[in-house]
C-alpha cells in the first residue's frame, strides 16, 4: 500500500509541475486567452480547460481505472476505489489580470479520503505535497509548524470575496 501511496505521490508532484509549465505559457500570453464569466466573480479560461484536460489525459494514460473530478470537465466513474481531483488553475481571478498569484491543484482520493496532495505555485517555483501518514513537504524539504505562541509573533493574511455577504 506505501509504494502505491508513493508512487502516486510522485505521478502527482511530476503532472502538477507539468501541468503548471502549461499553464505559465498560457499565462505569459494573457492577451490572447479567451475568458468567460460563469457567474459573479467566477470566471474560467481557456488555460483552465487546457490545462485541466493534460492533467485527465496524463491520469487516463497511467491509472485508466480511476475516476476523475474536474472543475471544468465532466466527472469520469472510476473501478478501483480512486479518485482523482483536479483544480488545474487555483486563483483563476488573479491568473486572468496577471497576477502571479495561483496554482495546479491535483488530489488523489480512496474510497473518499484523500490519500495525496499537491499543490504547484507555477509563478515561484513551489510545490506543496503530503499523503496520508507521510507528513507535509515543500520543495521537498518538510514543513513544520511555528513554535509562535501567540500572534504578535506571527503575520496573518486573509481573503475577502465578493460572492458572498462579509
Amino acid at each position: 500500500m506505501t509504494h502505491d501511496l508513493e508512487a502516486r505521490m510522485r505521478f502527482a508532484i511530476d503532472l502538477a509541475r507539468r501541468a503548471g509549465e502549461l499553464g505559465l505559457r498560457y499565462f505569459r500570453d494573457l492577451d490572447s486567452l479567451t475568458i468567460e464569466s460563469k457567474g459573479h466573480q467566477d470566471l474560467v479560461s481557456q488555460a483552465d480547460r487546457e490545462v485541466e484536460l493534460f492533467i485527465r489525459a496524463a491520469i487516463a494514460a497511467d491509472y485508466p481505472r480511476d475516476g476523475i473530478v474536474g472543475e471544468e470537465h465532466a466527472s469520469v466513474a472510476g473501478s478501483t476505489g480512486h479518485v482523482w481531483v483536479i483544480d488545474p488553475i487555483d486563483g483563476t481571478a488573479n491568473f486572468v489580470r496577471g497576477i502571479p498569484a495561483w496554482c495546479v491543484v491535483i488530489a488523489c482520493a480512496r474510497d473518499g479520503e484523500t490519500i495525496v496532495g499537491v499543490i504547484h505555485e507555477p509563478s515561484t517555483g513551489e510545490t506543496f505535497h503530503g499523503r496520508l501518514g507521510g507528513g507535509a513537504f515543500v520543495n521537498g524539504r518538510p514543513m513544520r509548524t511555528s513554535a509562535a505562541t501567540s500572534l504578535e509573533e506571527g503575520s496573518v493574511g486573509t481573503g475577502f470575496s465578493n460572492r458572498a455577504e462579509a
